[in-house]
């Protein structure tokens, strides 16, 4: 697994790239923003680990950078040193897949980089459709038929996995956990976020995801909206 550190703490950036080496994973580190979107676009990694806080472009543009571009299915983890719901908020709309906060273990580390590849290698297929319903992964588009459906970069997420699996239902806790890791940033944030991608879909005239009380959520072909 190739794994692109992003870190402008030196001491920082050695200690996990070094740890990282020992459990076998193949590291690139980049001391800034400019030097890792090189890199990235140079090595192709599997999973990159970027700091919040960076010099060049900070981690929010970085991410935000990445996601519009051709590498933008690449999971990211985010590493600050702020503990606030803002900061999480902010990771996260901009494109994070994962968040730690600073002192972190590397071996906890370690586990949500596999964890990120392992989403990620389930739903490598580039495209997929359902119905009129398509998902473009690299592209980070979703269409229905030839209406682009205009999604934030966490309603994309929460396609693309509802999508990574048509017949399954996912429950509240798969979801919370698929899209924000171990801490979801509040009680009311998954709803706040079907809601949201909803009514995107209502713009393009389409409902496509299906609410079944008490289990959860899945992905069905669109009927257009009453």
């Amino acid at each position: 697994m190739r794994v692109l550190v992003i870190e402008d703490d030196p001491v920082i950036g050695a200690n996990v790239c070094d740890y990282l080496q020992t459990v076998g994973m193949d590291t690139r580190y980049a001391p800034d923003g400019i030097v890792g979107m090189t890199l990235a676009e140079r090595e192709r990694p599997d999973v990159v680990v970027l700091d919040l806080n960076l010099p060049g472009i900070d981690g929010i543009d970085w991410c935000r950078r990445l996601r519009a571009g051709a590498l933008g299915g690449t999971p990211v983890l985010m590493l600050t040193a702020r503990d606030s719901i803002d900061s999480k908020r902010a990771g996260f709309a901009a494109g994070a897949d994962d968040y730690l906060v600073k002192p972190f273990l590397l071996d906890e580390l370690a586990m949500r980089l596999r964890a990120l590849a392992r989403r990620a290698t389930g739903r490598a297929t580039p495209v997929q459709a359902i119905g009129a319903l398509r998902l473009e992964r690299d592209a980070r588009r979703v269409r229905v038929g030839d209406v682009l459906v205009r999604l934030t970069p966490r309603s994309f997420q929460l396609v693309d996995l509802l999508m990574s699996a048509p017949e399954r239902v996912f429950s509240r806790a798969d979801l919370e956990r698929e899209i924000w890791g171990d801490d979801p940033p509040g009680a009311d944030a998954l709803r706040a976020l079907v809601a949201q991608t909803r009514r995107a879909f209502a713009d393009a005239g389409v409902d496509p995801i299906e609410n079944l009380h008490g289990h959860g959520y899945r992905i069905r072909p669109p009927d257009p909206v009453a």
